[in-house]
C-alpha cells in the first residue's frame, strides 16, 4: 500500500515466531503459568483496544482534557485553514473545551464557532482516503508516472491522526506490559518502577494499573495545569527521597 509498509517490521530479538517487541512481551506474559500475569497482558489487550477504538470513533470528542488537542488543531489547519489561521492556538486542549474561539488576525472583533467543528470518525477519514486513489483495476492501467497522486490535505492528516491513535496506545500498551514483565522476573514483593514519559502516557498507565488492575494511588506530585510563567519546581516527598518509605 501507499502508506503502510505492511510486509515487513522489526522483529523482537530472539523471537520465535518472529513477533514485534510488544507482540513478544505479551506471549512472555501470557506464558506464565502464576502469579496472574497472563491474566493482566490479556487486560491490558482489551483495555489497550477499548481505547483506541474510542478514539477511532470520535477523535476529538475522546481526547485527553489534560494535554490532548493535537488532533483537532491539525484537522482545523487542513479543513479549516481560514478559522486556524485567525486564532490563539497556542493552547491546543483550550481549544477541546471552548464553543467560540475570537478572531485576532485583523483587528476586527468576530467569534469563530469551533465548538461545532468534528473531526471524522477515523473509518470516515479511512474511506476519504481510499477514495484519493483508483481502484486495484484502474491503477493496473496507468503507468508509474500517471499513478503519482499527490495527497490532499485532509486526507493526509487524517492518515496521521489514525497512525497516532495507534502508535499513542501502543506505547501505553507496551509500557503496562514491560511494568508487568520486569516485576514477573524479581523475587521481592517489593518492586519500585519509574517511568520517564509525558504525562498523558503516566496517567494512562496509573489509569490501566489502579482502575482496572485495583491498585491504589498514594500520592500524585505537581499538578496537570501550569500557568503561564509559573515556575515548574516539584517538592518531592520523603518517600522519593527514600523508596523504602513507599512500603
Amino acid at each position: 500500500g501507499p502508506f503502510l509498509p505492511a510486509n515487513c517490521h522489526l522483529k523482537a530479538k530472539g523471537s520465535v515466531p518472529a513477533r514485534t517487541w510488544s507482540s513478544q512481551i505479551y506471549a512472555t506474559l501470557q506464558q506464565q503459568k502464576v502469579g496472574g500475569y497472563a491474566q493482566l497482558a490479556s487486560m491490558a489487550k482489551s483495555w489497550a483496544l477499548e481505547d483506541i477504538k474510542r478514539h477511532l470513533d470520535d477523535p476529538k470528542g475522546s481526547d485527553s482534557e489534560h494535554g490532548g488537542g493535537e488532533w483537532f488543531l491539525a484537522w482545523l489547519r487542513s479543513a479549516h485553514r481560514d478559522i486556524y489561521d485567525d486564532i490563539d492556538r497556542s493552547d491546543p486542549t483550550e481549544l477541546l473545551k471552548r464553543k467560540f474561539m475570537a478572531g485576532e488576525s485583523d483587528g476586527r472583533p468576530r467569534k469563530h464557532k469551533i465548538g461545532d467543528i468534528n473531526v471524522p470518525s477515523c473509518a470516515d477519514g479511512f474511506n476519504h482516503i481510499r477514495s484519493q486513489f483508483g481502484s486495484d483495476g484502474d491503477d493496473e492501467k496507468k503507468d508509474d508516472s500517471e499513478s503519482l497522486t499527490v495527497t490532499p490535505s485532509n486526507a493526509e492528516t487524517m492518515a496521521k491522526i489514525i497512525i497516532d491513535i495507534f502508535m499513542s496506545k501502543l506505547v501505553d500498551f507496551s509500557a503496562v506490559l514491560k511494568i508487568a514483565e520486569v516485576v514477573a522476573a524479581e523475587t521481592s514483593d517489593r518492586v519500585v518502577i519509574v517511568c520517564y514519559m509525558g504525562s498523558v502516557h503516566t496517567r494512562a498507565i496509573e489509569e490501566f494499573y489502579c482502575q482496572k488492575m485495583g491498585f491504589k494511588k498514594k500520592e500524585f506530585v505537581g499538578q496537570l495545569n501550569w500557568e503561564e510563567g509559573e515556575a515548574r519546581a516539584l517538592h518531592l516527598s520523603q518517600s522519593l527521597w527514600d523508596f523504602q518509605k513507599l512500603f
